[in-house]
């Protein structure tokens, strides 16, 4: 058995917005879930317990403040590092969240399962074969509920410029090779460099 593929990023922004629209027309929880991992970053173990209580209270403030089940159970980080990661909310996602939460109750779970599970929110293996669906449809390989927080990632270090220390203090990563392996950049680079050799070749 070979070693399982990392997830990837949705890199091409065309392709985000169409994955939007799909998701939109099949479920329009799941659209959501979607762009609120790409407008912060967050995890989607953390996105899917999330109350309508929560993001109100993140609305009226202007940003999410989420403490990191991953960084929390991390045993090689210091206490004092263990801090909420802060994510600015966007307009267009303030107003997809109020459309969404407009006749909510705030106790209601914003993504709530419609089958039957341990859980009264959608797992993070359902979303991940919602979105596989989605990369399917369109002929991407490798999509998975982390696509979310990669397609963040890289399109913040597309944005910034290449700033690859932006990245890293967005995500909350501990180095800059953490957040090198996790966009996938060696392997890129690698690519590309490899390529240079062929204009060497007659």
């Amino acid at each position: 058995m070979g070693s399982k593929k990392p997830a990837n990023p949705v890199k091409d922004k065309r392709m985000v917005l169409n994955i939007q629209e799909y998701l939109k027309e099949k479920n329009i929880r799941d659209y959501v879930l979607f762009v609120l991992g790409i407008g912060t970053g967050y995890r989607a173990g953390d996105l899917v317990k999330l109350q309508v209580r929560d993001v109100r209270n993140a609305i009226d403030e202007g940003y999410f403040l989420i403490m990191e089940s991953k960084k929390e159970k991390t045993k090689n980080i210091r206490k004092k590092n263990k801090k909420p990661r802060k994510a600015p909310i966007v307009p267009n996602l303030e107003r997809v969240l109020k459309s969404y939460i407009r006749d909510k109750k705030d106790y209601e779970y914003m993504f709530p399962s419609r089958q039957k599970s341990v859980t009264p929110y959608i797992g993070v293996e359902r979303v991940t074969v919602i979105l596989k669906e989605a990369g399917r449809y369109f002929g991407l390989k490798h999509i998975t509920a982390h696509s979310m927080r990669k397609t963040y990632a890289y399109t913040i270090y597309e944005e910034s410029g290449f700033d690859i220390i932006r990245v890293k203090e967005m995500l909350g990563h501990s180095s800059i090779e953490e957040t090198k392996a996790y966009l996938g950049l060696n392997e890129e680079q690698y690519q590309e460099y490899s390529m240079f050799l062929n204009d060497l070749i007659g």
